[in-house]
């Protein structure tokens, strides 16, 4: 199966990723998943990126440039198409959008209850930095330092 990722351009490429994701996350009280959420998000300077199979939406991705760095952050990929490498992917396209961008360090905001994010994260070479974000710390800032050579 291939993913394809694509960066929103407009408002309707926003609300076509909350029209697509609305049964997989409106049950997940870590998500705040609403269209005004989305946009707000858009709003504070974060890109938004679709990730499809074939014509389905399985993930929104998140992207925001900060000082030699981009920040991350994604929804859990749709439970009918895990199991299929696209976080891997996902992860590879991160990497790529850093080195795109003359950054070298990458960080990555997970829940701390999404394990298979956590063991991706280890996966990938990034390590906890400590931090975390949220009123209860509930969600953990992961960094990775890339090798641009």
């Amino acid at each position: 199966m291939k993913l394809s990722i694509t960066k929103t351009k407009s408002k309707n490429d926003i609300e076509d990723i909350y029209k697509h994701n609305t049964s997989a996350f409106t049950d997940n009280a870590e998500i705040d998943w609403s269209l005004d959420s989305l946009l707000e998000t858009s709003d504070e300077g974060w890109d938004i990126y679709s990730a499809s199979c074939d014509d389905n939406i399985v993930a929104a991705l998140f992207v925001k440039k900060g000082p030699d760095t981009l920040i991350t952050k994604n929804t859990p990929i749709r439970i009918e198409f895990q199991g299929n490498g696209f976080s891997h992917m996902i992860k590879e396209f991160y990497e790529e959008e850093a080195k795109k961008r003359g950054l070298d360090r990458l960080l990555n905001y997970c829940s701390s209850s999404n394990f298979r994010m956590m063991s991706l994260n280890e996966g990938h070479n990034y390590k906890k930095t400590g931090r975390t974000v949220g009123d209860s710390g509930e969600i953990i800032e992961w960094e990775k330092v890339l090798d641009n050579n």
